[in-house]
């Protein structure tokens, strides 16, 4: 609120119209309007001062305000950067994660078919290698089923071809005992039986 300014119309009041006033002036004189007028510009510096540093509070306060708007803005701003970058940088996160773990499963399906294709192909490879042994062992039967059955026929072969020698043989014996004594009639037996003995063991 201004300051009042001083004068003598505090003790007249304020219901005195400019007539009155226009005489009271009139009746002062040269050095009390001086003084009136010296007082009422006072009155008027020091209504000036008051409004100037209510202007002056008041620009001090709009200057602070828009500071602190200015510096809300700011903090808003850099804020809102500060989001972006982080949302960003989720996002870049979030697709290099993405694209790694694409990656990976891909390669993981890869090697899954890789060992998939190896365990078909040895599982082939089992059965071929089987069929083959299977053939081999058939084979080698044959074989030694041929062998002994080659062998069989020898040993018959082999003994009727004995058998038939010891047969001749005793029918020699027999026609030439006659001439011999008793004595060469057993050596000769003897001699006989240690070659059946003989071809026995062979």
């Amino acid at each position: 609120m201004p300051p009042k300014a001083k004068g003598k119309d505090k003790k007249t009041g304020k219901g005195k119209g400019k007539k009155d006033g226009d005489l009271g002036d009139a009746e002062l004189g040269p050095a009390e309007l001086l003084v009136q007028a010296k007082l009422r510009i006072e009155s008027l510096e020091r209504q000036l001062v008051w409004r100037e540093e209510k202007l002056q509070a008041a620009l001090i306060a709009q200057r602070e305000l828009k500071e602190q708007v200015a510096q809300y803005h700011a903090d808003f701003e850099r804020e809102k950067t500060e989001i972006f970058d982080i949302s960003s940088d989720m996002t870049r996160q979030y697709k290099g994660m993405q694209e790694e773990l694409l990656t990976r499963l891909n390669s993981l399906e890869n090697q899954i078919a890789s060992q998939q294709d190896q365990l078909e192909m040895s599982r082939v490879q089992l059965e071929e290698v089987r069929a083959e042994k299977a053939q081999e062992l058939a084979k080698k039967d044959a074989e030694i089923a041929e062998q002994q059955l080659k062998m069989e026929d020898m040993a018959v072969e082999f003994g009727e071809m004995l058998k038939e020698t010891l047969e001749k043989m005793s029918e020699r014996i027999e026609i030439t005992n006659s001439s011999w004594d008793a004595g060469t009639g057993e050596q000769a037996a003897r001699r006989l039986e240690e070659f059946k003995l003989s071809n026995m063991g062979m």
